[in-house]
């Protein structure tokens, strides 16, 4: 690090592709600081009137380099902030899908034959 500050990336998700911005901060800045630095707010305020069901910047989830963090969270040199919109599928449920649609692609069957449910009958 040198006397310029930190240098960091951040990176909104909400759009494709997602939007990257390079900045560089003093160091001790904290991501609040720097997301004020960096002027997205604007840009996201704009997108969320323009496109109907998009995220405001409320609802929006902050992370760096993929892990949950506060805005309070104190950055370091090459960090890397991502503006999460919310999920829209429970993540179990979204897995389930993915695997069950390979499964029938490859043509296997979920169950043994003598496990099938659908072939046991009530006593």
């Amino acid at each position: 690090m040198d006397e310029a500050g930190l240098s960091i990336e951040v990176v909104w998700i909400g759009t494709s592709p997602p939007t990257r911005l390079s900045a560089r901060v003093p160091a001790g800045t904290t991501v609040a600081g720097a997301l004020a630095v960096c002027g997205l707010r604007a840009r996201i305020a704009a997108h969320a009137d323009a496109v109907p069901g998009a995220p405001s910047w409320d609802g929006l989830a902050l992370a760096l380099h993929g892990r949950r963090v506060t805005p309070h969270e104190v950055l370091h040199d090459g960090d890397r902030i991502e503006l999460l919109p919310p999920l829209t599928v429970d993540p179990k449920v979204a897995r389930q899908r993915r695997a069950e649609h390979r499964r029938r692609a490859r043509g296997e069957r979920r169950w043994a034959p003598d496990r099938d449910p659908s072939r046991t009958r009530p006593a």
